[in-house]
């Protein structure tokens, strides 16, 4: 059972389309019989590869002449990487050369679950949608953000497993990752608790959003409180969106807690004036990353390194993954939930509306993330989070909180 507190939903700030999709295909026997109703199943999934390497292409190349034109090709990578709060000094490291990252840099990050755009699963709700490509990336990213909660809960920070020993220890942790992973599957099952499916239909009744609709970062973090209290983890979910944590609502009966926070950082771009802040809150031992980012193109960030965050990006279209009865899957299609390639962009770069998760397993975790946080504050830097010992208004409570999908 997970518990859900929230405060007031302000102004839903709706976000712009992404308008190209991307990424990997399964073959035309495969899809007709999975989807006969698909007209053409080998020519959409040739279009989505051939979409997919120009998507590519051109990331690359626009975050190329970016760095170009700011003169960041001019400077080198600063050398201290936090990811999700845990600190590597790339002085001491041999770097890999392809990534320009140390081994097990690239393997810490691979291990983050990487929500993108799916297709050819069940059409949503009432609608004839079996993809979300072109119009679920902040869903997306809510998702991912989520989900390295998830994995934060059931595996902590720090683990590794090898796909192929027999090892009782790795077998159990290949188990609870699939576990976690199989909660953002595509599918009505019962089991798939943040399907795409699942938050879209919930977007239309939290938000008035046809399916199809682009999400800002308040509506996602909406949805996911929604979601979250059919989760099979006992996970509690607290989202503000004016920056204020009220303690006693958490407190009062402490759960591992996946606090969110809505924010709106800017008008265009992010004010630089919040750029400590959002430095800090990945270097946090209680990050789970933040959701938004990009104009027209929502990301989660997982890492800072100096004045450039490491992202992962859903704009990548893969084929659903099905669920299977033992919950045994191959290690390819699991992989399709792993990126294996670090990006980075400059926060000059960043959309204003973003939502920052600090998961706390404990309340002694939660003080020590107010303790921080606090001081962040008197260090000059700043904070949009705050915290405060009581309860949260009566009149702040929207008419949804508790209520499920």
């Amino acid at each position: 059972m997970v518990f859900v507190s929230n405060v007031a939903e302000p102004r839903q700030d709706g976000e712009m389309p992404a308008n190209v999709t991307a990424n990997k295909s399964v073959s035309a026997n495969e899809q007709a019989s999975a989807h006969p109703a698909s007209a053409h199943p080998a020519a959409e999934s040739a279009a989505d590869m051939v979409v997919n390497t120009l998507r590519e292409w051109y990331v690359l190349a626009s975050d190329s002449i970016a760095s170009l034109l700011d003169g960041r090709f001019l400077q080198q990578p600063a050398r201290d990487l936090w990811l999700l709060g845990k600190h590597y000094d790339l002085s001491l490291e041999q770097t890999e050369s392809t990534t320009g990252y140390p081994q097990h840099v690239i393997d810490d990050f691979s291990h983050l679950i990487w929500c993108t755009y799916r297709s050819h699963y069940a059409p949503i709700a009432q609608s004839q949608f079996t993809t979300d490509a072109g119009w679920g990336c902040m869903l997306r990213a809510g998702q991912t953000l989520m989900a390295q909660a998830l994995q934060l809960h059931v595996l902590g920070r720090d683990w590794t497993f090898s796909w192929t020993s027999s090892d009782p220890e790795h077998t159990k942790r290949r188990q609870l990752y699939t576990r976690v992973v199989s909660e953002f599957f595509d599918d009505y099952d019962p089991r798939s608790t943040f399907s795409i499916q699942r938050m879209a239909a919930l977007g239309q009744q939290f938000e008035g959003k046809d399916i199809g609709e682009w999400f800002g970062p308040y509506g996602t973090a909406r949805i996911l409180r929604g979601l979250a209290q059919q989760a099979s983890h006992d996970v509690t979910v607290y989202t503000t969106t004016d920056g204020v944590v009220y303690l006693a609502d958490i407190c009062a009966e402490f759960r591992p807690t996946l606090i969110l926070v809505a924010s709106m950082l800017g008008i265009d771009r992010v004010n630089p004036v919040y750029y400590a802040f959002i430095q800090a809150s990945l270097m946090l031992p209680q990050s789970a990353g933040i959701a938004g980012g990009r104009p027209s193109s929502a990301l989660y960030f997982a890492g800072v390194q100096g004045d450039e965050l490491l992202y992962l990006d859903p704009h990548t279209t893969r084929p659903v993954v099905t669920r299977t009865n033992n919950n045994e899957y191959l290690q390819s299609d699991l992989a399709s939930y792993s990126c294996p390639t670090p990006r980075r962009i400059a926060m000059s770069r960043l959309d204003p509306c973003m939502v920052f998760g600090y998961y706390c397993a404990t309340l002694e975790s939660l003080i020590d993330l107010r303790s921080r946080i606090e001081l962040l504050a008197d260090d000059g830097v700043t904070a949009i989070v705050s915290f405060d010992n009581g309860h949260a208004p009566e009149s702040a409570i929207p008419e949804s909180h508790g209520s499920g999908p």
